[in-house]
């Protein structure tokens, strides 16, 4: 293994506006030695999620650190291991991975991690969409699986043509839940009728609140998934039946103030609806290992039915990568964005 440990690094940068390819920086460090109950990855490959940008922009729920490498997901093999037996059958296996609060992200050549946020990845799925595997499709079939829980037979995606929104309509076909999607690009309202939206409304009509209205009525949607945040969640929540729950999972909303959102106090007070948070993260925390590791077989089932699959803009190296984070941050339905040292 070589010495040096080659990635991409935070500036932290006090001017809003800012570029975010601007808020990165290329530099080497000494190879990290994993610590109790860490391993060390060479990374293969690392997608740019919109939860990334957020961090980049110092506006993420956990704090950003200067000259730490960036990268919440990624896939590589595990290389070394100071984590219990566990750790050590880990070692050789090529695995899906989340970072480790506190330590470098993984835009770089290697990195280290807790054991228990390496998933290891079964041989027929690639490792760009095995880089994939964690934040998405996961937080995808974790609020499928709370609002059934809730009880809906019908469910909102907001911003459905993102990852996760794609993630939940093929989830949601296989148990039997109806789908309705908004979207801004009127390209995607076929693009999500075909992949098998019960309803799908552009976001920019003139009519939009009344034709959700009138959808979410004929289809009893009491579940709302919301990653735009911001005015959006009391405008969809306002539009649905009495005592619907809207799920927010992050914020899309172009606006670099602090994480933050809006709902109707009417609603809530008089309608029985009500507004909780996912944070996936916060779920692999608290869950049993074994529920973590159920999820993640089922997830990896999916992919290898072809019944998920990421979008994927490119695959870049050191190089071009930067230029592709740009393109990535204004440009999110186009697909992911994948790092490849």
């Amino acid at each position: 293994m070589p010495e040096s440990n080659k990635g991409f690094a935070l500036k932290i940068i006090d001017d809003e506006e800012a570029l975010i390819g601007e808020r990165l920086t290329l530099i080497e460090k000494p190879l990290p030695q994993p610590k109790p109950g860490q391993v060390l990855v060479k990374i293969l490959a690392s997608p740019v999620n919109p939860s990334d940008l957020v961090y980049l922009h110092g506006k993420y729920g956990v704090a950003p650190l200067e000259n730490a490498y960036a990268g919440f997901e990624g896939c590589g093999i595990v290389v070394a291991a100071n984590a219990g037996l566990y750790g050590k059958w880990l070692v050789g296996k090529r695995v899906a991975m989340a970072s480790q609060n506190g330590y470098d992200g993984l835009w770089s050549q290697y990195a280290v991690t807790r054991a228990n946020n390496c998933l290891p990845v079964r041989k027929d799925i690639s490792d760009e969409q095995a880089s994939t595997l964690i934040v998405n499709p996961l937080t995808s079939v974790c609020l499928v699986e709370r609002a059934r829980k809730l009880g809906a037979t019908t469910v909102v995606v907001n911003a459905g043509a993102s990852q996760v929104g794609k993630g939940v309509i093929r989830y949601a076909k296989l148990v039997n839940i109806k789908v309705i999607a908004t979207v801004r690009s009127e390209a995607n309202v076929k693009v999500l009728n075909d992949l098998g939206a019960d309803c799908v409304l552009l976001t920019t009509t003139d009519d939009f609140a009344q034709q959700l209205k009138q959808a979410a009525a004929k289809y009893n949607a009491t579940v709302m998934f919301d990653a735009v945040a911001a005015e959006d969640t009391a405008l969809v929540l306002h539009n649905m039946p009495d005592s619907s729950t809207a799920i927010v999972y992050g914020r899309l909303t172009e606006s670099h103030a602090q994480f933050g959102g809006e709902y109707g106090v009417a609603d809530l007070i008089f309608r029985d609806c009500r507004v909780e948070g996912f944070w996936l993260a916060h779920y692999m925390r608290t869950a049993k290992p074994w529920q973590v590791l159920s999820l993640s077989r089922k997830v990896q089932k999916l992919f290898a039915q072809g019944v998920f699959n990421t979008d994927i803009y490119g695959t870049f190296g050191f190089d071009g990568f930067i230029e592709a984070l740009s393109h990535y941050a204004v440009n999110k339905s186009d697909g992911k964005v994948i790092f490849r040292p």
